[in-house]
C-alpha cells in the first residue's frame, strides 16, 4: 500500500548505485574489461532507476473523489432508515461468525444478534434495521489480502487501529486510538477523505452515527473483532481547520434474545 516510497526507494537505490559504479570505473580508469563492465552496470542501474522513477503513475484517483464517491450511499441510507422511523445509533455485532450491523428503533441497545439475515427486524426482537457495514468490505479485504489480525485486548486493538489506518492505509497523517473508561478515542489529522466527512455531516450529523461512513465502520468492525463484543459508534467531530475527525466507539456487553 506503499507502492509511492518502495517505488521511490527502489530507484533511488538504483540511481545511487549507478553513481558509486561510475565514480569506480572512472577514478581507476584502468580501461579494461573491469572497467568496461562497471561502466555497463552502472549505466545500466542508471536507465532502471530513471524508468521506475518517471513511469510511476501511482493511485489514479483523487482523495476527494474517493470521499465523495463513499459520502452519498450513506446519505442515502441514514434518510431511509429515518423514513422508517429508526432514531438509534449503528450497532455491529456478530451473527452466525460475520459482523452485522443493526440501527435499532430508538436508543436502546438491540436485544441480540438477530437470527436470520432478514433486513427488517420485528418488535419482538427489539425492532429496527439489519445490513451489512460500511466497512466490512474494506475489514474482509485486509483479512484475506494482508493477513490483518486483531489482537483481543484493548492496547493491542488500539495499536492494530493505528497501524492500519496510518501505516497500512496511509488514511490520515496521524492516527491516534487510546480507550477512554468504557470508549474507545480515535483521532484521524489530516484525514486524506474529508471532504466525503463534510459532505455528509452537511446532509446531518446523524448520518456518521447512524450509518457511519466505510472508515469509522472498518474501525468499529476491528473493535467487535478484536474484544468480542458488540460496538456502537456513539460519537463523531469533525475540525475543518485541521481536517481531522474524532471517532468514539462503545464497546458493549453481549445479550441474547430471550427464548
Amino acid at each position: 500500500m506503499k507502492d509511492y516510497h518502495n517505488a521511490l526507494t527502489r530507484g533511488g537505490a538504483l540511481l545511487g548505485a549507478a553513481t558509486l559504479l561510475l565514480l569506480v570505473a572512472g577514478l581507476t580508469g584502468r580501461g579494461d574489461m573491469t572497467s568496461a563492465t562497471l561502466v555497463l552496470v552502472g549505466v545500466g542501474c542508471f536507465i532502471g532507476g530513471v524508468f521506475i522513477l518517471t513511469q510511476y503513475r501511482g493511485d489514479t484517483v483523487f482523495s476527494w473523489i474517493a470521499g465523495l464517491a463513499a459520502a452519498e450511499p450513506v446519505i442515502n441510507l441514514t434518510r431511509f432508515c429515518a423514513d422508517l422511523g429508526l432514531q438509534g445509533d449503528a450497532h455491529l455485532l456478530t451473527r452466525d461468525g460475520k459482523i452485522v450491523q443493526v440501527v435499532p428503533i430508538g436508543d436502546l441497545y438491540p436485544t441480540g444478534p438477530p437470527p436470520d439475515d432478514y433486513s427488517f427486524i420485528g418488535e419482538e426482537l427489539g425492532g429496527g434495521v439489519q445490513m451489512l457495514p460500511p466497512g466490512g468490505l474494506l475489514y474482509d479485504r485486509l483479512l484475506r489480502e494482508y493477513k490483518l489480525v486483531v489482537p483481543h485486548d484493548m492496547d493491542g486493538l488500539c495499536t492494530a487501529i493505528r497501524e492500519v489506518g496510518e501505516d497500512a492505509l496511509e488514511l490520515a497523517k496521524k492516527v491516534e486510538a487510546t480507550p477512554d473508561g468504557d470508549l474507545i478515542v480515535i483521532r484521524l489529522s489530516g484525514f486524506r477523505l474529508f471532504d466525503g466527512c463534510s459532505a455528509i455531516r452537511a446532509a446531518s450529523p446523524k448520518c456518521c452515527t447512524m450509518i457511519g461512513c466505510p472508515i469509522c465502520s472498518l474501525f468499529a468492525c476491528m473493535a467487535v473483532a478484536g474484544l468480542g463484543r458488540p460496538c456502537k459508534i456513539e460519537h463523531v467531530s469533525i475540525d475543518e481547520d485541521e481536517r481531522s475527525i474524532r471517532l468514539l466507539l462503545h464497546p458493549l456487553e453481549e445479550k441474547q434474545h430471550p427464548e
